[in-house]
């Protein structure tokens, strides 16, 4: 899902065409979501990225019949290309940093047992998400017509078509990789230069709530509404949705720091420093788009970002830009965002730029960023670097 190496279009400015044929959504504005209709939210003024990594769910087609619903995490990993409107945001925020000390904030993104491959092979083969499970065959009770996921037959026991959940990108990133990237956090934690430290975890929705995720059950082609598809928890074939047990930090940052941890809501320490949990569905941790439909009453809420315990939108939510903001690190207080994380092609490089974007002080700490590969790093690498610019400073 979003983090683990998926390949998005090829970064040509074009903008991404929506499954149910909707026009654009801007950044921050209000979409609406049919509950249990597939959609896929355009942003304006962005561009997709290539990050050249293949897993089987690279194809356009696909993404843009899915969306969230059926991909679990909205693989909208846009950096932004307004150079312009980049560095004004910048000169502005600088004018009045230059006044004022730094404040110094970390961010981790994304480094949670879910995406660590040697977890994943850790767990019993019979949990959903496993290693072991998700290379299994599982039964198929059901095929659904991949737009209006009407059913299209109920299969009688004996006769079920089965399928396995085996993504490629599901099985995690290396342990190596993991572990590189832990590290990293675990010392600057411990370096005592920060202020306050922000963790990001994937997180999607509990199993039985409306989202689910969409398996191909023949080679119809993803543009064809007609596609019979199956539809799975999410719960199932991963590890990151609300109730699984790859949700949390990471344990190679737990062991070494015992008071990180995400179970216990937004507000933690990190060796003894003010921490920030953020759960989110999207690459971009930054992210702003809202959801009004049935399941909010209409009303337009944070879809994406800062969900509740079952992962679902809450009333309540604010991005993370507001609140930093409220804790007094917005863009305008002298603010010193360094990133570590996974995967610097993806959610490290989305969330980074968009943060430049906002006016932030920025820093890439590449020794703490990985990838599914070495050249997808290098790829999220250059990738920040040119759309970065001088809003981002490259750290080793």
């Amino acid at each position: 899902m979003g983090c683990v190496g998926s390949k998005q279009p090829a970064d040509d400015g074009a903008q991404p065409q929506s499954g149910t044929g909707s026009p654009p959504v801007a950044q921050g504005q209000v979409k609406s979501a049919s509950v249990g209709k597939a959609e896929l939210t355009t942003t304006t003024d962005v561009a997709q990225v290539d990050d050249g990594d293949l897993d089987d769910d690279d194809e356009p087609q696909k993404q843009a019949a899915l969306g969230k619903k059926g991909l679990g995490i909205l693989r909208k990993n846009f950096c932004r290309t307004c150079a312009a409107q980049q560095q004004s945001a910048k000169n502005e925020a600088s004018s009045q940093n230059d006044a004022r000390s730094i404040k110094r904030v970390l961010v981790v993104i994304d480094v949670q047992d879910g995406y660590d491959s040697e977890f994943i092979a850790s767990l019993p083969a019979d949990v959903g998400g496993s290693l072991g499970f998700i290379q299994d065959e599982h039964a198929v009770k059901a095929s659904y017509e991949l737009g209006s996921r009407a059913l299209i037959t109920a299969y009688e026991p004996g006769s079920e078509p089965k399928i396995s959940y085996n993504k490629g990108w599901n099985k995690g990133l290396p342990g190596e990789a993991m572990d590189t990237v832990a590290a990293r956090a675990v010392t600057e934690i411990q370096s005592g230069e920060y202020e306050l430290i922000v963790f990001t975890t994937d997180y999607l929705e509990r199993s039985g709530a409306e989202e689910l995720g969409v398996f191909p059950l023949d080679k119809t082609p993803w543009s064809d509404p007609t596609k019979p598809v199956a539809l799975v928890g999410y719960d199932k074939y991963l590890t990151i949705a609300a109730g699984c047990p790859g949700v949390d930090i990471s344990r190679r940052i737990r062991e070494k720091l015992p008071d990180v941890t995400s179970a216990n809501g937004k507000e933690g320490t990190a060796n003894g420093t003010p921490a920030l949990y953020l759960r989110k569905q999207v690459d971009d941790a930054f992210d702003e788009d809202r959801e009004a439909s049935e399941r909010t009453g209409g009303a337009a809420w944070l879809d994406d970002v800062d969900v509740d315990d079952d992962g679902l939108p809450r009333a309540d939510a604010q991005t993370l830009l507001q609140q930093l903001s409220a804790r007094g690190y917005g863009p305008a207080e002298g603010t010193q965002l360094s990133f570590v994380g996974v995967v610097t092609n993806r959610c490290v490089a989305s969330s980074l730029l968009h943060a430049a974007t906002l006016g932030y002080r920025t820093r890439c700490l590449m020794g703490g960023c990985r990838a599914a590969n070495a050249a997808a790093h290098e790829k999220g690498l250059a990738m920040i670097r040119e759309k970065g610019g001088d809003g981002v400073e490259m750290v080793e």
